[in-house]
């Protein structure tokens, strides 16, 4: 799967990553400046780099646009690493190196652009100016090996879920994440357990 190839193909892409092409293309200049900021001082490996390093056309992600894509069509689908890899002709162990790799990036550059959602609910008395929405969302993960961890992830519908409350607005813009629960965990006590700093006249649904 290649950035050049299904861009011209605008509901793809937004099935792929969950933006337009417009808002896709808008991350790349950020998204670039860190890849090429971490790459030029680290090895993919992690390992400080005794060399200048240089991108290589022919690698499994040989442009900046197809390593958000990459990262964005994971986040946004949550595949198999088996599948996900494939599709870039890459093994599992590759698919997942390049996976916390470029999710680190990606995190970079949301905060570089004060894209990412408030962690602290204390500061939402400062940040809040209109009413807002609180939900609960679950995501899969693996089956835990640990029997009991395997409980407090099941989720009753044979899936094994993490899950965290978040409030949005009206644009569905997510302004805070709460810490990441157990599926078991109730809406409820997330709440009780990250009680919400909310100013005066802001409207909870």
């Amino acid at each position: 799967m290649r950035y050049d190839k299904v861009r011209k193909n605008t509901p793809r892409v937004l099935s792929i990553t969950s933006l337009t092409v417009a808002e896709f293309e808008a991350l790349v200049p950020t998204f670039k400046h860190h890849w090429d900021e971490y790459y030029s001082h680290y090895t993919l490996k992690g390992k400080v780099c005794e060399r200048i390093s240089y991108g290589r056309k022919t690698g499994k992600l040989p442009l900046i646009a197809d390593k958000l894509l990459f990262i964005l069509s994971c986040l946004k689908n949550s595949p198999l690493q088996d599948d996900h890899g494939s599709c870039y002709d890459m093994t599992q162990p590759q698919c997942n190196e390049w996976i916390h790799w470029l999710a680190d990036i990606l995190r970079q550059t949301l905060k570089t652009l004060g894209e990412l959602p408030e962690r602290n609910a204390a500061c939402l008395q400062y940040i809040l100016q209109q009413d807002v929405l609180l939900d609960g969302t679950e995501r899969p993960i693996q089956r835990p090996q640990d029997e009991d961890r395997q409980k407090s992830c099941y989720s009753g519908k044979k899936t094994h879920n993490v899950k965290n409350n978040l409030l949005c607005n009206a644009q569905k813009r997510i302004l805070w994440l709460s810490r990441t629960f157990d599926s078991s965990v109730h809406d409820k006590k997330i709440t009780d357990e990250q009680p919400l700093c909310l100013p005066a006249g802001i409207t909870w649904w």
